[in-house]
């Protein structure tokens, strides 16, 4: 029960009030006048309120993952309320900064509940079944569209009130706060805190990740737009289209033994890479609705697949997986705020085809943070005969 729970909250926080931006941006931009620009500005402000609830996060999950998991779905249902209710572009913000911030309080709470839930040796793959479920989210925000039309408010009302109840599933099957938590191994003094001996050894995978966000913008933020403006595909259209990529999203949980059992080197490059391949893919598709529900969906279970990457290079290389987690996920969406703006930019003085296939190829770029190290399935780091720029620390399971 808590799986499917954890499940839920992180489809609710990521699919929906935070991925669901990109999705609702046609109704959006046609009810408050946003440009590309403005609309990525507004973007990459969601992203840095996601950095602040993730801070928070990485600071105070390891310690307080349920007080925490309130935060994530409080946050979430109570900007997608002021979306729901915003009569001007100004509350709109607020609204949407807010709900931007459920998802970055959601990923170290449930990285903690999920070690504290689980015994060690499914903690791996549970953590990207957990991942996954952005995909979840983002067929709901789908189908929403799809069968609300352009009812857009009554669409994130409807958001909030099963954001709300994710969390309060989380927290009635979260098990560890009745029993007692006996896992303490991973809560070495000062791990919680922001020391050097929670994240070192994360060099790599935050400049990795940070590029990753960068490319993976153009689509989460302008996908829509694109299939509209340069496809021509009806609201119907694009809004299945949108759905698809949610089911290969979903579909990630199906690569979890496979990302358990591989190094982190193997999956990042064959992830990341898919993801790539997607990105330009997906501008050079446009006028086709089969081919962009394929490339779609290709791009939503690659992207997913890349986050749980994240996820276990944490748990593989910092003392604190939650702490690990959260760095990383900092990275990545301080790239898609940056990439927001830019990709926005982009497409204003040059086209959506350019903007995407610059960001398809910046995806492709960050496929080289995983060539400094190597992970072997049971989680022993080996260095490769490249320099460590932090001084090679020993990684630790968590």
């Amino acid at each position: 029960m808590f799986a499917i729970t954890a499940v839920a909250l992180i489809a609710t926080t990521y699919g929906l009030a935070r991925f669901g931006y990109g999705l609702f941006l046609p109704s959006f931009s046609a009810s408050f006048a946003l440009t590309p620009t403005i609309a990525g500005l507004l973007s990459s402000g969601a992203s840095v309120t996601y950095c602040v609830s993730a801070a928070l996060g990485f600071r105070y999950a390891p310690h307080h993952p349920r007080f925490i998991t309130i935060l994530a779905g409080s946050t979430a249902a109570l900007g997608s309320l002021g979306i729901a209710a915003a009569q001007d572009t100004i509350f709109f913000t607020l609204a949407v900064l807010l709900a931007g911030m459920g998802a970055g309080f959601a990923s170290p709470a449930l990285v903690e509940l999920v070690q504290r839930n689980a015994a060690t040796a499914r903690q791996n793959k549970l953590q990207s079944i957990v991942n996954s479920g952005s995909g979840f989210g983002v067929v709901t925000a789908g189908g929403l569209a799809l069968v609300l039309g352009t009812s857009w408010r009554a669409a994130w009302i409807l958001i909030a009130v099963i954001t709300f109840t994710a969390m309060v599933g989380v927290l009635r099957s979260d098990t560890s706060h009745t029993k007692g938590h006996s896992k303490t191994a991973h809560h070495d003094e000062g791990s919680a805190g922001t020391g050097g001996s929670s994240v070192r050894g994360l060099s790599w995978p935050i400049a990795a990740a940070f590029v990753l966000g960068i490319g993976s913008a153009a689509l989460w933020v302008y996908g829509r737009s694109l299939l509209e403006d340069d496809g021509g595909m009806t609201v119907e259209t694009s809004a299945t289209v949108w759905m698809a990529l949610g089911v290969g999203s979903a579909a990630a949980l199906l690569l979890a033994p496979w990302l358990a059992q591989h190094c982190v080197r193997t999956t990042w490059y064959v992830t990341v890479g898919a993801t790539s391949a997607a990105t330009v893919g997906f501008a050079l598709v446009p006028t086709s609705p089969a081919l962009s529900l394929a490339v779609a969906a290709l791009f939503g279970l690659a992207y997913t697949a890349a986050t749980s990457v994240l996820i276990i290079w944490a748990s593989l290389t910092a003392a604190n997986s939650a702490a690990g987690t959260s760095i990383l996920f900092v990275s990545l969406v301080l790239g898609q705020a940056l990439g927001s703006t830019v990709i926005g930019a982009l497409i204003e003085t040059t086209s959506l085809v350019f903007a995407f296939i610059t960001a398809g190829a910046l995806c492709l770029i960050s496929a080289l943070g995983a060539t400094i190290q190597r992970t072997t399935p049971a989680g022993r780091q080996e260095d490769i005969p490249l320099p460590v720029p932090d001084g090679g620390s020993s990684p630790r399971n968590s």
